[in-house]
């Protein structure tokens, strides 16, 4: 007791607080480190880049540093990662290298799910897997706050007059400055590239619609704008 009573003296008492600071610091610190690290060992990993398959083997590990930038690293290489998804070469699970939207059309709403989660495919549904938590998602689309829209369900694309239709797990890409629409179709493993584009790109699965030129989803007769900086959204609800 007497002890006590002289370490939280009037005279020790900055000096343990300022301890104290340290020691909660250095626990932040190490569990954000965690958090933004993940290692995977029994797996392959593959994405598209400008049309071109790139693979990851062996021990793959991305890393999210404090500047924000999200690195992986296999083989003693080491590349910078935007939001294109990392497709598991052995399940049809995807992993999202940065924070993503969830667009929900019919009810005009959007949420965030945080950097490397997950999603699969199981029963023919589409899982969101965040940490532990686990959640099916129905008439939805993953956004990535720019030009990427991933697909929950089987939808089409249409644009200059055609339609497209592709699987869950694809993807779209569509840069309105240079005019170029890009989709990946997950089941056929496809990437296709299309230039010249001169009218809006529509994305629909028979009951929601959206427009990814504009980023404009419809619902209730009337429309609504995505929220383009993804730090601003609320979590997506597990429960």
């Amino acid at each position: 007791m007497r002890i006590l009573k002289k370490i939280f003296s009037k005279k020790n008492i900055k000096w343990v607080a300022l301890l104290i600071i340290i020691v909660i610091a250095v626990i932040f610190v190490t569990l954000r480190k965690d958090n933004d690290i993940v290692v995977i060992k029994n797996h392959n990993m593959y994405q598209y880049l400008h049309g071109f398959r790139v693979d990851y083997t062996g021990r793959i590990q991305i890393n999210k540093n404090e500047e924000e930038i999200t690195k992986i690293s296999f083989k003693g290489n080491d590349t910078e990662l935007d939001s294109t998804p990392l497709y598991y070469a052995d399940s049809e699970r995807v992993l999202f290298p940065k924070s993503m939207a969830i667009i929900y059309p019919l009810e005009g709403k959007q949420f965030r799910i945080n950097y490397y989660s997950e999603a699969f495919n199981e029963f023919d549904e589409v899982v969101i897997k965040e940490k532990r938590d686990e959640k099916r998602l129905f008439d939805s689309i993953i956004y990535d706050g720019g030009d990427l829209y991933f697909m929950t369900d089987k939808c089409n694309i249409t644009f200059n007059g055609n339609t497209y239709e592709v699987s869950p797990l694809s993807y779209v890409i569509v840069d309105t400055y240079s005019k170029i629409v890009s989709i990946f179709n997950y089941e056929k493993e496809e990437y296709s590239i299309f230039e010249n584009i001169d009218n809006d790109v529509i994305i629909s699965n028979g009951n929601f619609k959206v427009n990814a030129s504009l980023d404009l989803m419809y619902y209730d007769n009337s429309s609504k704008l995505f929220v383009k900086d993804i730090s601003k959204l609320s979590n997506l609800s597990f429960k």
